[in-house]
């Protein structure tokens, strides 16, 4: 959904831009590259902060305030292997993947978008679109998505797993998690631009 609404967004403001200065055929380039080099990432990643951070923070902190990381401990069961390194891994695995599906969502919201106002074959706005996207374009900033993936594991397991004050703790585990996710994301998405500029010209 958010990947939709992004693309929709992104073909009715640029269309209007570029009818402005004459530069309308545009368009499908500027949806494709926009979404799949930049805004496809990290709104996925914002989302997933959003939506998986707070979980892992409130299902470890829950977990920490009831004792039960405690008697892992009692069992000799490492929770760090058992409860934080799955989930790391699962959401590094699982963002580049939810990058796709937002990406084609994106792109393909923005062409019933853009053929709303004047019509335009989904054949054409495709070839439009891709014609000159390469895997450049394309892989570096899928995978920098897994990056935000261990952030959000590693920020949500931390704040679960250091949980105090009973109840009201988780909360705040809760709202840590979501809130540092999304600002470590933000800062990380500023150096591994600037890293994929350098390494992919």
């Amino acid at each position: 959904m958010a990947g939709a609404a992004t693309g929709v967004v992104m073909a009715l403001q640029m269309q209007s831009s570029l009818v402005r200065f004459g530069a309308r055929s545009f368009l499908p380039a500027v949806v494709v590259f926009s979404i799949v080099k930049e805004t496809g990432p990290v709104i996925t990643g914002l989302v997933v902060s959003g939506r998986v951070g707070a979980g892992i923070g409130a299902e470890l902190g829950s977990m920490k305030v009831t004792e039960q990381i405690d008697a892992m401990d009692a069992s000799a069961v490492d929770p760090f292997k058992y409860l934080a390194a799955t989930r790391v891994a699962a959401c590094i695995l699982m963002l580049p993947l939810l990058t796709l599906a937002a990406d084609f969502c994106g792109v393909v919201m923005g062409w019933v978008a853009a053929t709303l106002t004047q019509p335009v074959t989904a054949q054409l706005f495709f070839q439009s679109g891709f014609k000159d996207v390469s895997f450049h374009d394309f892989i570096p900033p899928t995978l920098k998505t897994a990056v935000y993936g261990g952030i959000i594991g590693i920020v949500g397991c931390f704040q679960g797993m250091n949980v105090k004050g009973g109840t009201e703790g988780v909360g705040r585990a809760a709202t840590s998690a979501v809130v540092l996710s999304s600002l470590f994301i933000i800062l990380a998405d500023v150096v591994l631009v600037r890293l994929i500029l350098v390494f992919f010209p």
